[in-house]
Protein backbone atom coordinates (compact mmCIF):
# COMPACT_ATOMS: atom_id res chain seq x y z
CA UNK A 1 0.00 0.00 0.00
CA UNK A 2 3.02 2.23 0.84
CA UNK A 3 5.18 1.53 -1.78
CA UNK A 4 7.68 -0.37 0.52
CA UNK A 5 9.08 -2.53 -2.29
CA UNK A 6 10.93 -0.12 -3.72
CA UNK A 7 12.88 -0.24 -0.50
CA UNK A 8 13.04 -4.09 -0.51
CA UNK A 9 13.34 -5.57 -4.25
CA UNK A 10 16.65 -4.33 -5.15
CA UNK A 11 18.60 -5.91 -2.23
CA UNK A 12 16.44 -8.91 -2.79
CA UNK A 13 17.42 -8.94 -6.52
CA UNK A 14 21.47 -8.24 -6.33
CA UNK A 15 21.51 -10.86 -3.17
CA UNK A 16 19.54 -13.13 -3.73
CA UNK A 17 18.30 -13.05 -7.52
CA UNK A 18 14.83 -12.67 -6.39
CA UNK A 19 12.11 -10.59 -7.29
CA UNK A 20 9.61 -9.21 -5.42
CA UNK A 21 6.28 -8.61 -5.93
CA UNK A 22 3.35 -6.85 -4.29
CA UNK A 23 0.25 -8.64 -3.27
CA UNK A 24 -2.19 -7.17 -4.79
CA UNK A 25 -6.05 -7.18 -2.26
CA UNK A 26 -3.88 -6.74 1.01
CA UNK A 27 -5.29 -3.57 2.92
CA UNK A 28 -2.57 -3.52 5.93
CA UNK A 29 -4.52 -0.37 7.36
CA UNK A 30 -6.35 -2.91 8.98
CA UNK A 31 -3.61 -4.44 10.97
CA UNK A 32 -2.88 -0.80 12.47
CA UNK A 33 -2.33 2.61 10.70
CA UNK A 34 0.31 5.14 11.87
CA UNK A 35 -2.07 8.09 11.64
CA UNK A 36 -3.69 6.28 15.16
CA UNK A 37 -7.13 5.65 13.81
CA UNK A 38 -6.37 2.00 13.84
CA UNK A 39 -4.59 0.17 16.65
CA UNK A 40 -2.41 -2.07 16.21
CA UNK A 41 -4.00 -5.81 17.17
CA UNK A 42 -1.08 -6.83 18.70
CA UNK A 43 2.93 -6.58 19.45
CA UNK A 44 5.16 -5.19 16.96
CA UNK A 45 6.62 -8.59 15.72
CA UNK A 46 3.53 -10.55 16.07
CA UNK A 47 1.55 -8.21 13.66
CA UNK A 48 4.36 -7.81 10.89
CA UNK A 49 4.03 -11.99 10.82
CA UNK A 50 0.59 -11.35 10.51
CA UNK A 51 1.00 -8.78 7.44
CA UNK A 52 3.39 -11.40 6.26
CA UNK A 53 0.77 -14.22 6.05
CA UNK A 54 -1.77 -12.36 4.37
CA UNK A 55 0.05 -12.53 1.19
CA UNK A 56 -0.90 -16.11 1.03
CA UNK A 57 -4.41 -15.43 0.83
CA UNK A 58 -3.93 -13.53 -2.42
CA UNK A 59 -0.75 -15.00 -4.21
CA UNK A 60 0.58 -18.75 -4.65
CA UNK A 61 3.78 -18.03 -3.45
CA UNK A 62 6.15 -19.96 -1.03
CA UNK A 63 7.27 -16.78 0.40
CA UNK A 64 6.11 -13.93 1.77
CA UNK A 65 7.88 -10.78 3.42
CA UNK A 66 6.52 -7.58 5.43
CA UNK A 67 7.28 -4.97 7.84
CA UNK A 68 6.29 -3.31 10.63
CA UNK A 69 7.68 0.09 12.23
CA UNK A 70 7.13 2.35 15.48
CA UNK A 71 8.40 5.61 15.69
CA UNK A 72 8.04 8.10 18.96
CA UNK A 73 10.07 9.55 21.73
CA UNK A 74 12.46 7.75 24.13
CA UNK A 75 11.23 6.85 27.37
CA UNK A 76 14.65 8.11 29.59
CA UNK A 77 15.19 10.97 26.42
CA UNK A 78 11.76 12.19 25.65
CA UNK A 79 12.66 15.29 23.54
CA UNK A 80 14.50 12.81 21.19
CA UNK A 81 12.57 10.68 19.08
CA UNK A 82 13.67 7.24 17.64
CA UNK A 83 12.09 4.26 15.64
CA UNK A 84 12.61 0.39 15.05
CA UNK A 85 12.00 -1.47 12.40
CA UNK A 86 10.82 -4.76 11.90
CA UNK A 87 10.93 -6.74 8.89
CA UNK A 88 9.24 -10.87 8.84
CA UNK A 89 10.06 -13.37 6.65
CA UNK A 90 8.25 -16.13 5.99
CA UNK A 91 8.92 -19.53 3.79
CA UNK A 92 6.36 -22.27 4.44
CA UNK A 93 7.88 -25.02 2.11
CA UNK A 94 10.71 -24.87 3.71
CA UNK A 95 9.26 -23.86 6.90
CA UNK A 96 11.18 -20.85 7.64
CA UNK A 97 10.35 -17.70 9.88
CA UNK A 98 13.07 -14.83 10.15
CA UNK A 99 13.12 -11.91 11.83
CA UNK A 100 15.42 -8.71 11.50
CA UNK A 101 15.29 -5.54 13.35
CA UNK A 102 16.78 -2.04 12.75
CA UNK A 103 16.90 0.90 15.14
CA UNK A 104 17.27 4.36 14.16
CA UNK A 105 17.82 7.80 15.58
CA UNK A 106 17.18 9.40 11.81
CA UNK A 107 13.48 10.50 11.92
CA UNK A 108 11.57 13.54 11.92
CA UNK A 109 9.33 12.07 13.45
CA UNK A 110 7.37 14.90 15.49
CA UNK A 111 4.21 15.52 17.42
CA UNK A 112 2.85 19.07 18.38
CA UNK A 113 -0.38 21.12 19.65
CA UNK A 114 -1.50 24.06 18.36
CA UNK A 115 -4.22 26.82 19.28
CA UNK A 116 -5.84 28.23 16.19
CA UNK A 117 -4.28 30.93 13.97
CA UNK A 118 -0.84 30.18 15.91
CA UNK A 119 1.70 32.01 13.93
CA UNK A 120 4.47 29.14 14.40
CA UNK A 121 2.28 26.69 11.98
CA UNK A 122 4.16 27.24 8.79
CA UNK A 123 7.34 27.05 9.85
CA UNK A 124 6.99 24.23 12.22
CA UNK A 125 5.61 22.38 9.04
CA UNK A 126 8.16 23.48 7.01
CA UNK A 127 11.27 22.05 9.62
CA UNK A 128 9.34 19.17 9.42
CA UNK A 129 10.43 18.80 5.60
CA UNK A 130 6.90 19.20 4.32
CA UNK A 131 5.53 18.88 1.65
CA UNK A 132 8.36 15.86 0.85
CA UNK A 133 7.18 14.39 4.00
CA UNK A 134 3.91 14.53 4.67
CA UNK A 135 2.32 15.43 7.87
CA UNK A 136 -1.39 14.70 9.25
CA UNK A 137 -3.35 16.77 11.74
CA UNK A 138 -6.30 15.70 14.25
CA UNK A 139 -8.39 17.22 16.59
CA UNK A 140 -6.83 16.83 20.34
CA UNK A 141 -9.80 15.69 21.93
CA UNK A 142 -10.98 13.04 18.99
CA UNK A 143 -8.04 10.99 17.23
CA UNK A 144 -10.66 8.86 15.27
CA UNK A 145 -10.60 10.93 12.03
CA UNK A 146 -7.60 12.34 11.06
CA UNK A 147 -6.66 14.40 8.37
CA UNK A 148 -4.30 13.17 4.97
CA UNK A 149 -2.96 14.15 2.27
CA UNK A 150 -2.44 17.52 2.86
CA UNK A 151 -0.60 18.91 -0.33
CA UNK A 152 -0.14 23.16 0.44
CA UNK A 153 1.40 24.54 3.39
CA UNK A 154 -1.76 26.53 3.40
CA UNK A 155 -4.07 23.18 3.53
CA UNK A 156 -2.16 22.73 6.93
CA UNK A 157 -2.95 25.33 8.67
CA UNK A 158 -6.14 25.58 7.36
CA UNK A 159 -7.46 21.90 8.31
CA UNK A 160 -4.88 22.68 12.10
CA UNK A 161 -7.33 25.81 12.76
CA UNK A 162 -10.37 24.05 12.25
CA UNK A 163 -9.23 20.63 14.34
CA UNK A 164 -8.25 23.21 17.02
CA UNK A 165 -11.50 25.01 17.29
CA UNK A 166 -14.31 22.13 17.50
CA UNK A 167 -11.04 20.17 19.94
CA UNK A 168 -12.36 20.15 23.61
CA UNK A 169 -9.12 21.82 24.86
CA UNK A 170 -8.85 23.99 21.75
CA UNK A 171 -5.82 22.53 20.37
CA UNK A 172 -5.36 20.83 16.67
CA UNK A 173 -2.48 17.93 16.48
CA UNK A 174 0.41 18.46 14.35
CA UNK A 175 2.28 15.18 13.72
CA UNK A 176 4.65 13.50 10.97
CA UNK A 177 2.72 10.86 8.44
CA UNK A 178 5.44 7.98 9.03
CA UNK A 179 3.94 5.76 6.02
CA UNK A 180 6.63 4.95 4.09
CA UNK A 181 5.71 6.64 0.50
CA UNK A 182 5.54 9.97 2.16
CA UNK A 183 8.60 9.25 4.30
CA UNK A 184 11.95 9.61 2.69
CA UNK A 185 13.89 8.97 5.43
CA UNK A 186 12.02 6.30 6.72
CA UNK A 187 12.40 4.44 3.50
CA UNK A 188 16.09 4.60 4.02
CA UNK A 189 15.68 2.84 6.96
CA UNK A 190 13.74 -0.13 5.38
CA UNK A 191 16.26 -0.32 1.96
CA UNK A 192 18.79 -1.02 5.10
CA UNK A 193 17.03 -3.07 7.11
CA UNK A 194 16.15 -5.20 3.52
CA UNK A 195 20.32 -5.81 2.76
CA UNK A 196 20.08 -6.59 6.51
CA UNK A 197 17.47 -9.52 5.61
CA UNK A 198 19.05 -10.55 2.19
CA UNK A 199 22.48 -10.73 3.38
CA UNK A 200 21.01 -13.08 6.34
CA UNK A 201 19.03 -15.42 4.05
CA UNK A 202 21.95 -15.59 1.90
CA UNK A 203 23.35 -17.29 4.59
CA UNK A 204 23.24 -21.19 4.39
CA UNK A 205 23.00 -23.61 7.62
CA UNK A 206 25.89 -25.45 8.11
CA UNK A 207 23.80 -28.52 9.18
CA UNK A 208 20.45 -28.82 7.26
CA UNK A 209 21.95 -25.92 4.47
CA UNK A 210 18.47 -24.32 5.11
CA UNK A 211 18.98 -19.95 4.41
CA UNK A 212 18.52 -17.51 6.87
CA UNK A 213 21.35 -18.61 9.23
CA UNK A 214 22.09 -15.94 11.85
CA UNK A 215 22.15 -14.13 15.02
CA UNK A 216 19.46 -15.79 17.60
CA UNK A 217 21.00 -14.22 20.70
CA UNK A 218 23.78 -13.64 22.63
CA UNK A 219 25.59 -14.61 25.93
CA UNK A 220 26.95 -12.31 28.83
CA UNK A 221 30.06 -12.84 30.63
CA UNK A 222 32.88 -10.74 28.97
CA UNK A 223 35.58 -11.29 31.30
CA UNK A 224 36.79 -7.85 33.21
CA UNK A 225 40.24 -6.65 32.05
CA UNK A 226 41.20 -6.10 35.28
CA UNK A 227 40.44 -9.01 37.31
CA UNK A 228 38.86 -11.90 34.98
CA UNK A 229 35.80 -11.98 36.45
CA UNK A 230 32.74 -12.22 34.39
CA UNK A 231 30.41 -8.84 34.11
CA UNK A 232 27.26 -7.78 31.87
CA UNK A 233 29.00 -7.39 29.01
CA UNK A 234 28.05 -9.97 25.55
CA UNK A 235 31.05 -12.44 25.31
CA UNK A 236 29.36 -14.63 22.94
CA UNK A 237 27.00 -14.09 20.02
CA UNK A 238 24.75 -17.19 18.92
CA UNK A 239 23.51 -17.59 15.56
CA UNK A 240 20.86 -20.54 15.12
CA UNK A 241 18.98 -22.02 12.32
CA UNK A 242 14.84 -21.72 12.34
CA UNK A 243 14.58 -25.12 10.91
CA UNK A 244 16.64 -27.59 12.19
CA UNK A 245 18.00 -25.38 15.19
CA UNK A 246 21.09 -26.30 15.02
CA UNK A 247 23.48 -23.21 17.21
CA UNK A 248 26.48 -21.98 17.10
CA UNK A 249 28.50 -19.58 19.24
CA UNK A 250 30.82 -17.04 17.96
CA UNK A 251 33.33 -13.97 19.23
CA UNK A 252 31.79 -10.09 19.15
CA UNK A 253 32.26 -8.39 15.94
CA UNK A 254 34.18 -5.77 17.12
CA UNK A 255 36.47 -8.24 18.43
CA UNK A 256 36.78 -7.39 22.42
CA UNK A 257 38.37 -9.59 24.66
CA UNK A 258 37.75 -7.93 27.55
CA UNK A 259 35.30 -5.56 29.62
CA UNK A 260 36.45 -2.04 30.72
CA UNK A 261 37.26 -1.94 34.54
CA UNK A 262 34.07 0.29 35.23
CA UNK A 263 31.80 -2.56 34.15
CA UNK A 264 32.98 -5.12 36.76
CA UNK A 265 30.76 -5.83 39.87
CA UNK A 266 34.15 -6.72 41.76
CA UNK A 267 36.20 -3.97 40.45
CA UNK A 268 33.57 -1.05 40.78
CA UNK A 269 31.15 -2.08 43.29
CA UNK A 270 28.00 0.45 43.54
CA UNK A 271 28.04 2.07 46.42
Amino acid sequence: MHAKELAVAPPFRRVLGAEVVVAPDVDTDLLGTFSGEVPRPDALVETCVLKAELVFRSLDVDCAVANEGSYGPIDAVPLVPSGVEIMAFLDRRRGIKIIETLSTHRTNWRLMRFKAGDPAVPLVVKAMGFPRYGVFVVCSSDWSHPIKGLSTVEDVVAALDHEANRSEDRLGVLYADMRAHRNPARMRVLRALSWKLAKRLERLCPQCHAPGFGIIGNRRGLPCEACAQPTHWVHFEIDGCSVCGHAETRPRKDGRKTAAKLSCASCSPKR
